[in-house]
């Protein structure tokens, strides 16, 4: 999957040959080398299925196929199955034979993108200084829940609201390029589900969407990342906030959720980061899903050294764990129980 011939290699004619493009043209996402397509090996025609052409990730959305969220060995995989081949060599064989990319694709722009925009909920307030007991509420539940102070509070812009769909809910901003391109909430009430609730996306004109791009390509803290930067990837908002607030020695970015998808890895792989330590949640199935982001950023190049990370004496950064980076020689073990390439 992250073999340098991926380079020459025209995935684009591919799939016009083999799977319906549903976003060709422009659609979210297709500036930066996301395919959206129906998923040839689940039979999904809802173009559930994608496919990254620099990077050679896939994977399907559909709950059920054997490639959601990711298929291990990415897009060359994908056409082992599709051709019927027995080995991945001879899909690679294949690709190289029939498909031989004539130029390179420009690199990916970066910053906010044309189709981003955002509106805040109705009635959020930022002033965290009051004395309502609305307002210690929210105070001692960042506290507790993310170690977060009022200070840091106005710093990740965060607000609270009473009333509409976000009532009761802390709102954290996901600021992109300098601008906010969606936002979370978080419930502080224990009886209120879902804990977390996503911008909708959509058009401007859609009076039910409130922002333009997906929350596939969102990264929290992201502007904080430098050339050369060593990045903490964690699941939430409140993690990477705990972790700041405590003085951690990396920058922490929040995939905000457990998929790594092909958007993030993309905008991942344009900040050049140094080294990566992937630290999701403690537990089996998170481990295993941090082997195969690990895996995924190491095909797309992203960072000169990408390592495992376990939280210790808590589950995770926003209780107040602490962060123990594990060496690569337990990644590589890892992924060969996994069968991970």
């Amino acid at each position: 999957m992250g073999s340098p011939d991926a380079e020459i290699i025209d995935l684009d004619t591919y799939l016009a040959e083999h799977a319906a493009v549903r976003n060709a043209g422009g659609g979210r996402g297709y500036d930066e080398g996301v395919r959206i397509v129906d998923c040839p090996l689940c039979g999904e025609r809802r173009g559930r299925g994608w496919l990254q052409v620099e990077g050679f990730a896939a994977g399907c959305w559909n709950a059920g196929c054997e490639a959601e969220p990711r298929l291990a060995g990415g897009a060359v995989e994908w056409v082992r199955r599709l051709e019927g081949l027995r080995l991945r060599g001879e899909a690679w064989a294949l690709l190289l034979r029939r498909y031989p990319r004539r130029g390179r694709r420009p690199p990916p722009s970066s910053g906010l993108e044309s189709g981003d925009w955002v509106r805040l909920p109705d009635g959020m307030r930022t002033d965290w200084g009051g004395a309502s007991v609305f307002e210690r509420r929210c105070i001692a539940f960042m506290d507790r829940q993310w170690g977060v102070s009022p200070e840091g509070a106005r710093r990740w812009r965060l607000g609270r609201v009473l009333a509409g769909r976000h009532a009761h809910r802390i709102v954290v901003p996901v600021v992109m390029g300098g601008s906010p391109v969606g936002f979370l909430s978080r419930t502080i009430r224990r009886d209120l589900e879902p804990r977390y609730l996503n911008a909708r996306s959509g058009a401007a004109d859609d009076p039910q969407a409130e922002c333009g791009r997906s929350a596939s390509g969102w990264l929290f803290n992201v502007d904080a990342l430098l050339p050369g930067a060593d990045v903490l990837l964690v699941e939430g908002a409140g993690d990477a906030m705990g972790y700041g607030a405590r003085g951690g020695g990396w920058t922490p970015i929040a995939l905000l959720g457990q998929a790594l998808t092909a958007q993030k890895l993309a905008i991942l792989h344009r900040t050049r980061p140094r080294r990566v330590v992937v630290a999701l949640d403690a537990g089996p199935e998170e481990d295993r899903r941090a082997a195969l982001h690990a895996a995924d950023l190491r095909a797309w190049g992203v960072g000169e050294e990408v390592l495992l990370g376990r939280w210790v004496g808590a589950k995770d950064a926003g209780a107040g764990a602490r962060l123990e980076v594990l060496g690569s020689g337990f990644l590589n073990t890892l992924q060969r129980r996994m069968g991970a390439r």
